[in-house]
């Protein structure tokens, strides 16, 4: 696998993306060296090594990836082709919730490349593995009796597929190099799938197919399908813009803090209790009044007015004190 940024321009043949593994290097050198010898005691016998070699080297062919950015993608796990889509009840080994699932079945050929990929980013949640009897060497049909299968399951908040592989029951053929809980960016290999077989991708009914049958797929490159339902972390960040985008936003300054902050209310003061005299009997007030005074609102006018009053009355009553007025 190789990153998308890599500088094609610095390769000297950038369209050459394949090689072979080491183990496949030294085995097909054994297998040809074995067929030398068989043709030393009879010519013919040599093509059996010759044939073994090319096995071989198909069989750990590799080829370097570039798999997409975008993390709401499902990309095909393996090369081949598509070979059909459907709904179907995904096997027990893979825990899937449901009856309803969308199955993309696809089809491996002996000479593709070796590589299997993560179709997801994510996390393994478990691997199921069944070996597989030396007896089914092909695998002519993916339901054949024998053959070698493994059980893949991968998880994202609340996403989940799963994958059924299948290949013949003869040798090493399937291997599954990550374990549960190993998390993995989409197009990582996360193992082997030697001289072809099967696959089936399970997929949530919600999600957007983008395959046909009879595609061809690069492994790890071609998109099959795409989810529509925003990851549980995004909902939950976007939930938390939303909220804070309906706070009102804090003043920068002191002085925009005072600007902001709304007007105290004015003070009310009661006011005075008027005293009462003999001269004024009339102007006295019960306490009954008092109390509804006190307990009445009232605002700045009014009770400049009640001052003003109350300064003219006592005026009066001095005057009248200090002039009495004859019997």
């Amino acid at each position: 696998m190789t990153d998308a940024d890599t500088d094609l321009s610095q390769e000297r043949f950038p369209w050459l993306r394949s090689g072979f593994a080491l183990e496949g290097w030294v085995g097909a050198l054994a297998a040809w060296l074995a067929g030398i010898l068989l043709g030393i005691i009879w010519g013919p016998l040599f093509w059996i090594g010759f044939v073994a070699a090319v096995g071989v080297l198909l069989a750990t062919r590799t080829v370097k990836r570039a798999p997409p950015r975008d993390i709401d993608v499902v990309v095909g796990p393996i090369d081949g082709v598509v070979e059909s889509i459907n709904t179907a009840v995904p096997p027990p080994e893979l825990k899937l919730d449901g009856d309803n699932w969308t199955r993309i079945r696809i089809s491996k050929g002996p000479p593709s490349p070796v590589g299997l990929y993560a179709p997801m980013d994510g996390a393994l949640d478990h691997v199921v593995t069944e070996l597989g009897d030396s007896a089914a060497f092909s695998a002519m049909r993916p339901d054949r009796p024998g053959l070698s299968a493994a059980f893949v399951s991968f998880e994202s908040g609340t996403r989940t597929i799963g994958m059924r592989l299948a290949t013949g029951g003869l040798g090493p053929r399937l291997e599954i190099s990550s374990e549960p809980g190993d998390g993995v960016r989409v197009g990582r290999q996360i193992g082997l799938m030697r001289l072809g077989g099967w696959c089936d991708v399970y997929l949530p009914v919600s999600t957007d197919i983008r395959a046909w049958p009879g595609q061809t797929l690069v492994a790890a490159e071609t998109v099959i399908a795409k989810f529509v339902d925003a990851p549980a972390s995004t909902a939950a960040a976007d939930s938390v813009v939303e909220v804070e985008a309906d706070k009102p936003s804090e003043p920068e300054t002191a002085d925009a803090a005072k600007e902001a902050a709304p007007a105290p209310a004015a003070k009310k003061r009661a006011p005075r209790k008027r005293k009462a005299t003999a001269a004024s009997p009339a102007k006295s007030t019960t306490k009954a009044d008092e109390t509804k005074t006190d307990q009445s609102p009232v605002d700045a006018d009014t009770e400049e007015e009640d001052v003003s009053d109350m300064l003219a009355r006592l005026r009066a009553e001095s005057d009248d004190v200090d002039d009495p007025k004859p019997s």
